[in-house]
This record gives structure tokens, sequence and C-alpha cells, in this order.
């Protein structure tokens, strides 16, 4: 796959624990993740005693990538997940991605209008895998998510990537007032992280099925891994239909 369709997830290389502590920014609630091998290398904070500790080393990290094989796609649609289009359809595509990732965006846009041209045949479910380098990808998951807790994900996710080039902590605020949500909810779902453990789930399912980067599909199980165009998606989906 040709680098500048996607980004790759975290690098190898062990920072330090500054580079990668998630906090409360704004007012913004930051995934301090807690899990084996969760978003790579990383640390979080107790919030008891204030401690450091370190998640995953680098020789557990390397470990992981010598893995042979990724265990196969087989993921069904959850009643949690964020779906557009008809859940039964015959085509299924799982996308993972990252909320500042510019491929994501690119790729959200096409897939928007192959959902449009395929409302009965295609269902697209949209799964969070933020990646280590984005400071805004986990704020802007955890936005999404509070905001699908008032039926409104695709809404959100749709601002966030459209004000993607001039995002920033305070933007998620502005966006759910715009969309006329209940602010005090909102603030109050991101403030509490209610949704870390689905989109801690949603990344790990993503480790174990072998995702490197963003955008990666699953189309009917296979991996699809870039930002393909929608002309190059309908003729994916014109073949699985025949």
């Amino acid at each position: 796959m040709p680098e500048e369709t996607k980004e790759t997830k975290a690098p190898k290389t062990a920072k330090s624990p500054n580079q990668f502590m998630f906090g409360l920014v704004s007012g913004v609630a930051v995934i301090a993740v807690i899990g084996a091998a969760i978003f790579g290398v990383m640390y979080f904070k107790d919030k008891k005693n204030g401690n450091v500790a370190g998640v995953n080393t680098n020789n557990q990290q390397q470990q992981a990538q010598e893995q042979p094989t990724a265990k196969p796609f087989t993921a069904q649609i959850a009643e949690t997940d964020h779906v557009l289009g008809n859940k039964d359809a015959k085509v299924k595509i799982f996308e993972f991605s990252d909320f500042q990732c510019p491929y994501c965006a690119r790729f959200h846009e096409a897939m928007k209008e192959l959902v449009k041209a395929y409302p009965n045949d295609v269902a697209w479910v949209f799964k969070n895998f933020p990646i280590e380098s984005h400071p805004l990808g986990l704020p802007g998951a955890l936005a999404a998510e509070c905001a699908g807790e008032q039926g409104k994900f695709f809404e959100m996710a749709d601002k966030i990537f459209a004000g993607q080039t001039s995002l920033t902590t305070d933007s998620f605020n502005t966006f759910a007032t715009e969309l006329g949500l209940d602010l005090t909810k909102f603030k109050s779902c991101v403030a509490e992280e209610k949704p870390k453990n689905k989109i801690i789930a949603d990344y790990q399912l993503g480790i174990d099925s072998g995702v490197e980067g963003t955008p990666t599909s699953f189309v009917n199980g296979e991996a699809v891994p870039g930002a393909l165009p929608l002309e190059s998606l309908k003729q994916m989906v014109d073949k699985l239909l025949k």
C-alpha cells in the first residue's frame, strides 16, 4: 500500500513518561489507558497516588510485533457499534480510524458517499484506533463517543474530520454546541471518560487483527489498508455483490 494512503501506529522507540502522559486538557478528558499492550509504549498516572507506571516495555512491544500472523477478522456488528447503512447488508466494512489522521479524513468522505450509493448493500462500522503521535486523536474519539450517547456519533465525527486542520482541545465543546447536544451531559461524559473501555476494546480488536496504521478496513473480513478512493470502493462492492 502506498505510504501516502495511511498513517502507521506508534513508533518503536520508547519516549519519556511526559511525552506519553494524557490528562484533562481544557476540559477535554484524554484517555489514561489501562490494559496490556494498549497504544504501544505508554504511561498513565495512577489517580490514587500520582505514580507513573509503564504499561508496556520495548521488549514486550517487539515481541508483539514479531507475532507471525494476526487473528482472522471475524467481528460481528454489536449493539454498541456505530453503523451507517444497512446492518444486514451483504457487504460489511469495519474501518479502524484516527480522528487526527488526514488520510482518515479523506477516507471518511469516500465512505459517506459509498453508503449513499449503496444504502441497502453496505454497512459501514466505525472503530476507534487512536495513533499515539496524534495528541487529539484520543480526545476526538472520546468526544465522538460521548456525542454518540446522544445519538450524534457520525455528526460529531463529520465535524471533527471537517475541522481537522484547525482542531484544538476547545473544538469539541464547540461542535457539541453546534450539534445541539446537551452540553452538561456531554462535558460530564468526557470528564468521566465514560466511553474509554469501548475505545480500548476497539483498539485491541485492531491490534489483534493486525492493524498497523490508519485507515485500515476489513471488507467482509478481508484487510484493506489505506484510504481508497470512492471509485475503488465501488468496484470492490460491485464485485462482492455479484
